[in-house]
């Protein structure tokens, strides 16, 4: 039951079918590996440094003003160092634009300090870009 393939060992075709299975596999999870370690990059690390440590604010809290999960998720985003749109917020915070602004109205109530950049696009697009203020 072997069959040659034209080499001169006359493996059994199972082993070399096995053989070629666990190369796969260990292809496959290189691959995975590697990608996983490319994303992690691209995204500058963003997820893979959540720890159970609470988030550091700004600046105290006014009193009556009560921010939930999606407010600390909307700075997380803030946070990263890059100025975002609103549609892209919304998106990564799976809420409306309209609610963004909202969320966004609430931190500065809050006190925290937003730095907002004007893109110069008067054509139906986004105005402005927004991250957390970088504390010097």
């Amino acid at each position: 039951m072997t069959k040659n393939n034209n080499n001169s060992l006359n493996i059994p075709q199972h082993y070399v079918d096995e053989l070629a299975n666990v190369l796969n596999r260990i292809e496959a999870a290189i691959r995975a590996d590697e990608r996983d370690r490319i994303i992690s990059k691209m995204r500058g690390n963003l997820f893979a440094e959540q720890t159970s440590q609470p988030l550091q604010e700004s600046d105290q809290q006014p009193r009556g003003v009560d921010l939930n999960r999606t407010h600390y998720e909307l700075i997380r985003w803030l946070s990263s160092g890059t100025f975002m749109a609103v549609p892209t917020l919304a998106g990564h915070l799976g809420v409306q634009k309209q609610s963004v602004y909202a969320y966004l109205d609430g931190l500065k109530r809050a006190g925290y300090n937003l730095e907002i950049r004007n893109t110069g696009n008067l054509k139906g697009g986004y105005r402005n870009i927004y991250r957390l203020a970088q504390s010097a």
